[in-house]
């Protein structure tokens, strides 16, 4: 049986008192690039999409109201950063004033934020129907979970281009290195999660990880 691990820097970064602050300010920010986009930008496409961003980092939240689960705030805190460094990068063009620096890093943050949160929703199903996986299945249903959702949004970029005549897909050395980075990003989740699963057993990262609301 695999010994418990002894809280460490991520037990102290999971506790941190101010961690859903973060969160809802990273919401307010996401909040005022779409006010931003209507009043400043007059850009109402991108407007009408800020406000969908806004809607799906809302979802975290919405679901700890209806079940009672208590997500890691650096969850709900990346998907949100990753959300604002999207529609910021659109909005008040930095995908095209910072290129490629701006695009590099929120393929990184993005991928990160995906990868972790695919590892949150393995411990929540695995730790509700006690069905545990192996930790190679976990490590490789992180990475490739996220190089298809990564090769999926290429595509798409590719696919509004050829038929809207947008400006997303830059040329196929741009998407390339979109890869690496989302290749950086979710190894490295991966990778973080091997280790946790070496000296730990599942049920014990799924206390780590997951609260339950108090009644």
């Amino acid at each position: 049986m695999m010994m418990a691990a002894k809280p460490d820097l991520t037990d102290a970064l999971l506790g941190w008192k101010y961690g859903n602050f973060a969160y809802l300010s990273s919401l307010a920010v996401l909040f005022l690039i779409a006010v931003a986009a209507v009043f400043i930008r007059n850009d109402i496409f991108r407007a009408r999409w800020a406000f969908v961003a806004l809607a799906l980092a809302l979802l975290p939240a919405a679901a700890e109201r209806m079940t009672g689960i208590r997500f890691p705030w650096p969850m709900k805190f990346l998907l949100t950063l990753s959300l604002v460094m999207h529609m910021a990068g659109g909005v008040f063009g930095f995908y095209f004033s910072l290129y490629p620096i701006y695009d590099k890093i929120a393929h990184l943050v993005s991928s990160i934020a995906i990868a972790y949160l695919i590892f949150i929703v393995i411990l929540v199903i695995g730790g509700i129907f006690r069905k545990h996986p192996s930790r190679l299945w976990i490590g490789c249903g992180i990475f490739f979970t996220v190089m298809l959702l990564g090769l999926s949004w290429e595509y798409e970029e590719l696919f509004l281009d050829l038929s809207s005549g947008t400006t997303y897909f830059v040329n196929p050395a741009d998407s390339f290195f979109d890869m690496v980075f989302n290749i950086l990003g979710s190894g490295y989740v991966a990778l973080t999660v091997n280790g946790y699963l070496k000296s730990e057993s599942f049920d014990h990262l799924y206390q780590r990880f997951i609260r339950w609301q108090e009644s």
